[in-house]
């Protein structure tokens, strides 16, 4: 199984410490990279063993870990977005699209999850395509909300949908199985790239073209003790606070 991960942006919002320092790279307190806590997660599941990591902004400094994480024994490669200043992430993720000729999950590059989430997502989802959600009392601005329908499939992914209106929260984290489903995920990908609309858009956009030609998408509810989203500074400072008192 793959796992392609995008990790392309400035992660603006934690600037000045990413000012000269690629967000995959930000220490968490414990000696460890958000990227290298990713990736043992990712080791520990044992239902991924390879790594497509998508890059754009200070490259340079994440291909120089290169060696050091692949004699870790991780198979893992660097996908080069020269569009990262110009784009969002679903242009990221078009740019990975010939990695997509398996089963592969897609995930974003400031999330954490522990390794159980990759192990149920893998072992107790086939042949179809699987968004992560995680349901929360209230969802704030800046949360991918989720309209579901009746049997708990999408219907709509968006930061702009209203709280209320909100069924649940997508954590960025998705699964794509069967070649059917892997044909169909590809094409609605290339069909959103090649209109400039959606040169800044987000890659769950991908999910509404498919919801709205009627393709299901399945969801996989996972507990919010369960991930953890580093995009701005009190996000880093949560984490960091929980791994001193041993909570991750």
């Amino acid at each position: 199984m793959k796992i392609i991960i995008l990790a392309a942006g400035k992660g603006e919002r934690l600037m000045p410490l990413t000012r000269n320092t690629p967000k995959p790279l930000l220490d968490l307190g414990n000696g460890k990279t958000l990227f290298e806590e990713q990736l043992e997660q990712i080791q520990k599941s044992k239902v991924v063993d390879e790594v497509a990591l998508i890059i754009g902004y200070l490259a340079e400094q994440i291909e120089a870990k290169m060696k050091f994480w692949r004699e870790k024994g991780i198979k893992i490669q660097t996908i080069y977005n020269p569009f990262y200043e110009m784009s969002n992430n679903l242009i990221s993720l078009w740019l990975a699209k010939y990695q997509m000729d398996g089963d592969f999950i897609i995930t974003n590059g400031d999330n954490l999850f522990d390794y159980d989430v990759f192990q149920n997502l893998v072992n107790n989802h086939q042949n179809g395509i699987f968004l992560t959600i995680c349901k929360r009392e209230r969802y704030g601005t800046d949360d991918m909300k989720v309209i579901l329908d009746d049997k708990k499939n999408v219907v709509r992914v968006s930061k702009l949908i209203e709280n209320e209106k909100a069924d649940t929260e997508s954590v960025g984290l998705v699964l794509i199985s069967g070649e059917k489903y892997r044909e169909i995920f590809r094409e609605s990908l290339e069909e959103l790239a090649r209109n400039k609309e959606y040169l800044n858009k987000y890659w769950l956009e991908v999910f509404n073209l498919m919801s709205k030609k009627g393709i299901p998408i399945h969801t996989f509810e996972i507990d919010k003790t369960k991930w953890i989203e580093i995009d701005i500074h009190l996000d880093l400072k949560d984490v960091r606070a929980k791994i001193i008192r041993g909570k991750i």
